[in-house]
């Protein structure tokens, strides 16, 4: 088994003793405060994991120094996390999440664990990452480590209870971003590897980017055309522009993918605002098999 990282369980009203094989059970006292709001955030029982060894922290981060902080949004982020949410009848798909917050903090409960609880009531397991923000100079951290959480749930899949050819990422705002960037450029080798986790494939079996953000910013390099993609936006999202130049890209390019546009809504608004949520369970339960 592959050595975890197991940072706390959370069940219900009280702390339970979790372990998969040789990992490494931390105090709740060693929780980041982002690890507590995430695990309180939603009832059940939950997991969080590290997603790098030992302390978490990566010792090339050039602002491991930061002290995390929660204030309705997570800020700071030196220690990053997986937090695992497991449904009552899983189907063997998995999706990791990733919160938005422009990369300066994280929405991890609206865009986090809420998607989480929708998930679940799909059969799909989800895994709430909380990625390293704000930005650092002349480091993707972000997107070391949503290439190390994609090794990380693959080479656990069978602790996780899920297909590791059926893992995907989704994203909200600038971490829709992110998912973007992770499919563009999942064969691009960010970090030094760890441990043995990282001989494992990057590369996500579906991708879906919710309001996502920043899609001007590149344009998308075609590494493999079968991955499916599923994106929506509001027309009044302010990045409305730079998606449908995105899509006017994937449309070129031929790739798989299913865009929807709603009148009404806005950005940031989570599982609400319109309702792209219908069209979007459909799409996981027909394009996902």
């Amino acid at each position: 088994m592959k050595s975890l990282f197991l940072l706390f369980c959370l069940a219900a009203s009280h702390f339970c003793s979790a372990s998969l094989s040789s990992a490494a059970e931390l105090s709740e006292e060693k929780l980041e405060p982002g690890d507590r709001m995430l695990l309180k955030s939603v009832p059940g029982k939950h997991q969080l994991y590290h997603l790098w060894p030992g302390d978490g922290r990566r010792n090339d981060d050039p602002l491991k120094e930061l002290e995390e902080t929660f204030d309705r949004r997570i800020r700071n982020v030196v220690s990053p996390s997986l937090m695992v949410m497991k449904p009552d009848q899983p189907n063997g798909k998995a999706v990791l999440v990733f919160p938005g917050g422009g990369y300066g903090h994280l929405a991890a409960k609206k865009e986090g664990s809420l998607v989480g609880q929708w998930l679940n009531r799909q059969g799909i397991t989800a895994f709430i990452v909380k990625y390293r923000v704000p930005k650092r100079k002349g480091v993707n951290a972000p997107l070391q480590d949503a290439q190390r959480a994609i090794r990380f749930v693959r080479g656990n899949a069978k602790q996780f209870g899920i297909n590791p050819d059926k893992v995907g990422v989704m994203g909200f705002s600038a971490g829709g971003h992110l998912c973007a960037t992770t499919l563009q450029q999942f064969d691009a080798a960010t970090y030094t590897p760890s441990d043995d986790l990282d001989q494992f494939d990057c590369k996500p079996n579906f991708c879906l980017l919710i309001y996502p953000a920043y899609l001007d910013k590149s344009e998308p390099k075609v590494k493999d055309p079968s991955i499916p993609l599923y994106i929506a936006i509001s027309k009044k999202d302010g990045f409305i522009d730079g998606v449908e130049t995105y899509v006017a890209i994937l449309k070129k390019a031929k790739l798989d993918y299913d865009y929807h546009v709603y009148p009404s809504g806005g950005h940031g608004t989570g599982l609400g605002g319109f309702p792209w949520i219908e069209t979007c369970e459909k799409w996981l339960s027909s394009k996902i098999k």
